[in-house]
């Protein structure tokens, strides 16, 4: 494995790890849809300047499909993400973040076998 392949893992990882400890620690001090209203909304503020500049950098992307099939699609993702991140973020009211981590990462096993 090359040096950068294996740093970006780690640094995934500690990334990933940390957050979980975030999300426990925020908890006792909102709700689970507020904590995950404002992360979603800090995100997509974030997120933002990116479009932009990738938007400025390589021009408009090029869509397949009609705009409906679009807003169809980004509804129903958005609905699913809602679900699993309100669902993950009520669990971590009743458990520690360790536990949460490791019940989350068992979608490396559900999903293939799925």
């Amino acid at each position: 494995m090359k040096p950068k392949n294996a740093v970006m893992l780690l640094l995934t990882s500690l990334i990933w790890g940390t957050a979980f400890v975030a999300q426990s620690v925020g908890m006792d001090f909102l709700e689970p849809f507020t904590f995950n209203g404002v992360r979603s909304f800090i995100g997509g503020v974030t997120l933002l300047p990116c479009i932009w500049l990738l938007e400025k950098m390589n021009g408009k992307p090029e869509v397949d499909g009609t705009r409906k099939d679009l807003i169809q699609g980004g509804i129903a993702c958005g609905l699913l993400l809602f679900a699993a991140s309100s669902l993950q973020q009520m669990g971590i009211q009743y458990t520690t973040a360790g536990k949460a981590g490791f019940i989350t990462a068992f979608y490396i096993v559900f999903v293939p076998t799925f």
